[in-house]
């Protein structure tokens, strides 16, 4: 099997986790509404970081425990709270004030925000359930047979692993970058009576994921 198309596969198999929504989804779009389209790609740095080290300890072999019942719910729990803590932030902006443009953007992005919006990326990515799920499930079988396969063509894990990891990560950057754009567009647009429509649909959103997901784990 070539390695272009064993890389597609990946590529469309790769969707199936970017594609889903989730608080990661959220959080690009609050991001993109409160400071802009290139604030709205920043969760993705952050989540694509968390993937770096999750994808280096499959191919270095490093064996993961399929979680039990217990774990399973504190993750679940833990991750709710997280995620629920999250929509409660976007709620507390819900209007627009003086020191943000019309469309509802803070108007100087600033260092410290886009920290702050990497890290949620990276947090929501290890506390959410769906994720971590994903990597137990179909991210760990697949990433560690394609590594297998991939060695024929291209000759050393190291590279195979690389080509892995950024196939992987493409979908993500795509799809939070069509996030973002839709977002700023968005945003500037639904600010009827000076709130900002959008933070509070994503906020709203969020504290019911979160709340579902801690729901769920009290079950």
């Amino acid at each position: 099997m070539a390695v272009l198309e064993i890389l597609a596969g990946w590529f469309v198999l790769s969707l199936t986790g970017a594609l889903a929504p989730g608080p990661l989804s959220a959080a690009c779009v609050m991001q993109a509404s409160k400071h802009g389209r290139l604030h709205g790609v920043l969760p993705m740095v952050g989540h694509a970081i968390v993937e770096v080290g999750i994808v280096a300890a499959i191919i270095v072999g490093v064996e993961v425990l399929e979680p039990n019942p217990a774990t399973i719910d504190i993750i679940l729990g833990v991750g709710g709270l997280v995620i629920a803590g999250f929509g409660l932030l976007a709620l507390k902006d819900w209007r627009i004030n003086s020191g943000q443009t019309s469309g509802g953007r803070s108007a100087q992005p600033t260092p410290s925000t886009v920290v702050q919006a990497t890290l949620q990326g990276a947090a929501v990515s290890l506390l959410s359930p769906y994720f971590l799920i994903w990597w137990f499930t179909i991210g760990l079988l697949n990433v560690t047979l394609l590594v297998g396969q991939l060695q024929v063509g291209v000759g050393t894990i190291f590279i195979a692993g690389v080509l892995i990891y950024l196939t992987h990560v493409s979908t993500d950057f795509l799809f939070g970058a069509f996030l973002a754009v839709g977002s700023d567009k968005a945003s500037k647009r639904i600010t009827v009576g000076g709130i900002n429509w959008v933070n509070v649909a994503i906020g709203l959103i969020q504290v019911a994921l979160g709340l579902w997901f801690v729901m769920m784990a009290l079950l």
